[in-house]
C-alpha cells in the first residue's frame, strides 16, 4: 500500500488579519485574537479616519456607551464583533468576505487596518455624507 502525505491547508498564522463579512461581522484571525486576548479585550470602540480609510478596533471598558462586544472563542483562536451599524455608516459595499492585513498597536491597545477605498461608499450610507 502506497501512502501519500496529507498536506495541511492551514498553518499557524503570525500576522494579524481581520475579515469583514457581507453580514456585517468583523472576524479576527488567530494572530489578531491572540493580541486581543492577551490585552484582555472584551469590548472595543471602532475608530474611523475617513481621510485615510483607517479603521481601528480599540480596547475599552464594557460599560462604554459606544462599545461593541468582542467575542473571543477559546480553542479556535478566533474572534469577532458585530459591526453592521459602523459598516453602514462608512458605506461598506463589498459583496463577499474581504480579508485585510492588520497591525497591533500595543501602546494604544488597538488593532489597525486600512479599508480599501473601492468598498467605501459603495454600500448603504448612514450619518453625514462626505
Amino acid at each position: 500500500m502506497a501512502y501519500e502525505v496529507f498536506k495541511r491547508t492551514r498553518v499557524r498564522v503570525e500576522e494579524p488579519t481581520l475579515a469583514i463579512t457581507p453580514g456585517g461581522t468583523i472576524v479576527f484571525n488567530a494572530a489578531a485574537a491572540r493580541f486581543l486576548a492577551a490585552a484582555g479585550v472584551k469590548a472595543a470602540l471602532l475608530l474611523w479616519d475617513k481621510h485615510t480609510n483607517k479603521l481601528a478596533v480599540k480596547a475599552t471598558a464594557k460599560g462604554d456607551r459606544n462599545a461593541f462586544a468582542v467575542t473571543l472563542i477559546r480553542g479556535t483562536s478566533s474572534g469577532s464583533l458585530r459591526a453592521m451599524s459602523f459598516l453602514n455608516h462608512v458605506g461598506w459595499g463589498a459583496k463577499q468576505r474581504e480579508s485585510l492585513p492588520a497591525t497591533w498597536n500595543e501602546k494604544e491597545k488597538m488593532l489597525e487596518t486600512i479599508l480599501p477605498s473601492k468598498f467605501i461608499g459603495a454600500g448603504k450610507r448612514g450619518g453625514p455624507q462626505r
